[in-house]
């Protein structure tokens, strides 16, 4: 049966000489491979791009496998970005989307996120990164485990600037319970950058200009990220483009 979708493309790899396996994030499947055979005998402009939207036409497959490409229009082109950081940053959000397993009734919402992040970045000049974490932050609400910066894990009060975090929690804690407990290897004290951040991260595309990061505090928001994620999903969240988006910063 022959389907239109809307359709960013994730990943392309060879198959043949002539044709091509591409990786789709879709809005109405989520994650689907479909096989584009012959696809590099055509012309120059036919070729598809990643990170671009585009109308898929293709078949379904009977059973579990690849879709049969048929045409692809170009909807939105997410390709080209105002810098390098910019563009790393695409590419390790929609890395992170391509890492998720997918209820049926969320694809839609996370698609249509996806979308909106790709489109802002694309005027994005300075600290692309920040935008990453507000996304980061955003599916993993839609994710079903909870925002991790609006309690303190400890007294469960809504929380406004983070002091430190728990490793054992994966959470953070505010600056009552900090006074009041130990000390000890289980607890990572925030930078004041780093807490700042946190702090505005639900409103962080209006403070871009004004942040002034470096390589150490791109390291302290990713492992705080990271150790939430594993804590609440019982599994790693492990994205190659964090450890790319760092090193645009000096230590």
């Amino acid at each position: 049966m022959k389907n239109k979708l809307r359709a960013i493309l994730v990943k392309q790899s060879k198959y043949s000489e002539s044709s091509l396996i591409l990786q789709f994030f879709s809005r109405e499947f989520g994650h689907i491979g479909v096989i584009a055979k012959g696809i590099l005998k055509k012309n120059e402009k036919q070729q598809l791009l990643t990170l671009c939207e585009y109308e898929l036409i293709a078949y379904e497959p009977k059973e579990q496998g690849l879709w049969l490409y048929s045409e692809a229009n170009l909807i939105s082109n997410f390709s080209v970005y105002p810098n390098s950081l910019s563009w790393a940053t695409a590419e390790t959000g929609v890395e992170l989307i391509n890492q998720l397993i997918l209820a049926q009734e969320d694809i839609t919402t996370i698609y249509d996120l996806t979308i909106a992040y790709l489109k802002y970045l694309q005027q994005v000049q300075d600290n692309a990164v920040l935008i990453f974490w507000r996304f980061l932050n955003r599916i993993t609400i839609l994710s079903g485990i909870g925002n991790p910066l609006t309690n303190c894990g400890i007294c469960k009060k809504a929380i406004s600037t983070p002091s430190a975090y728990l490793k054992s929690k994966g959470e953070l804690i505010c600056e009552e319970c900090l006074n009041d407990i130990n000390i000890s290897s289980d607890l990572i004290i925030l930078s004041p950058l780093g807490q700042n951040i946190l702090a505005l991260l639900p409103e962080i595309g209006n403070h871009l200009q004004e942040i002034k990061l470096n390589r150490a505090v791109i390291n302290e928001i990713n492992s705080f990220f990271e150790l939430y994620w594993q804590v609440h999903h019982k599994q790693p969240l492990h994205l190659k483009g964090l450890s790319v988006l760092a090193q645009f910063y000096d230590s």
